[in-house]
């Protein structure tokens, strides 16, 4: 696995693919709040992790992506999914079990 520096925020990315997809999520105006966020408590050495926890396959045809706080809690932020054909992104909820596009999502949080 491979370590890569974007933005200041650490993403781990096996090939071109993945890293593509992860820097297309770390620019999601959400997750740059959190990268705000979490540089301002940390005094600037804290950072966001973003890797990819699953490929896409026969049964869910999205890479998903987690956005991760900094030790030491390690909670996972954000869940995204995201269509290797289009990259179109969108947003998971785990607690429901349902995945939501971004502008929906976006609505929900207002």
């Amino acid at each position: 696995m491979v370590k890569i520096n974007a933005l200041a925020q650490e993403i781990r990315a096996v090939n071109k693919e993945e890293k593509k997809v992860l820097t297309l999520v770390l620019a999601l105006p959400e997750v740059q709040e959190k990268v705000k966020l979490i540089r301002q408590l940390g005094n600037g050495k804290s950072q966001l992790s973003l890797n990819v926890s699953a490929l896409p396959d026969i049964y869910i045809p999205y890479y998903q992506v987690n956005v991760i706080n900094p030790a030491p809690s390690y909670k996972i932020l954000y869940q995204f999914a995201v269509d290797p054909k289009t990259y179109q992104i969108y947003y998971y909820d785990p607690i429901k079990n349902h995945q939501y596009t971004l502008a929906d999502w976006r609505k929900m949080r207002k």
